[in-house]
């Protein structure tokens, strides 16, 4: 669905077909409150051009980007808080992966192969170095990007990677899609604590207009009416992140 040349929003970093909907009931909730704000979701297909699109005024975005790209071109509004066993309020790990059953030690080598969702993703790749080589620029082994954490999965189940980081809430939505795909996988350990992706509004919106959307999110999610979506979504609320949250991801290093 195009929306160029004109105002949009999208929360695109979980776009499973099984919860549209639940997108759909949550950002309804928050537009009654913030009437000025496109009145439905955009799904373009591709979230990461929509961190450049100066149309799309209302975004979600991975907390690496964030805070190494986007900081200045966008006001931080908050983030999901989830509920998950990896998550706490505003922050979560992600949780790595291997069609192994082995220690963690084991699997960081120069013959293992890892995949990666994309060299600049805070829950696939900084991750996945942060817990294993301590932040270091490379994997000690090869490595493949696959474009999306479902394609690590993928590469998992079929035995042609040997470890991944998979974001928590991607990996719940996944599963519960998909159960056989992640029926074989072994659970060798968790990402560094990070931010919740960030949820972010562009500076061209007027500062009044920024506290009025940061109202209608946490709204939104403590309205009755939005329990079954945030059920689905594993969304426990909204969490008050701020910025200091996302610089502190810097220290986990430079991508590699």
């Amino acid at each position: 669905m195009s929306s160029v040349g004109r105002p949009h929003v999208e929360l695109g970093m979980y776009p499973f077909a099984s919860v549209e909907w639940a997108w759909d009931e949550i950002w309804s909730a928050i537009h009654e409150r913030a009437a000025w704000t496109p009145p439905s979701l955009t799904r373009s297909g591709d979230v990461h051009a929509r961190w450049h699109d100066s149309d799309c005024l209302v975004t979600h975005v991975c907390g690496w980007p964030f805070a190494a790209l986007h900081r200045d071109e966008m006001h931080l509004i908050g983030a999901f808080a989830l509920d998950l066993p990896e998550a706490d309020g505003g922050h979560y790990h992600s949780v790595l992966l291997s069609p192994h059953d082995r220690p963690l030690d084991q699997l960081v080598s120069s013959e293992a192969h890892a995949v990666a969702n994309s060299p600049d993703s805070l829950s696939g790749w900084l991750s996945l170095l942060g817990a294993t080589v301590g932040g270091a620029e490379k994997w000690p082994g090869t490595v493949t990007f696959t474009s999306a954490h479902h394609e690590s999965l993928v590469a998992l189940a079929s035995r042609k990677a040997d470890i991944a980081s998979i974001d928590s809430l991607s990996l719940a939505l996944i599963a519960a899609e998909e159960p056989e795909l992640v029926a074989g996988l072994h659970r060798v350990g968790l990402g560094p604590r990070i931010p919740t992706p960030a949820i972010t509004v562009r500076r061209t919106v007027d500062l009044e207009q920024v506290d009025e959307l940061q109202h209608a999110f946490r709204e939104a999610l403590t309205d009755p009416t939005t329990e079954a979506a945030r059920t689905a979504l594993h969304i426990a609320g909204f969490a008050e992140n701020g910025l200091d949250d996302y610089l502190a991801i810097l220290a986990l290093g430079p991508t590699g």
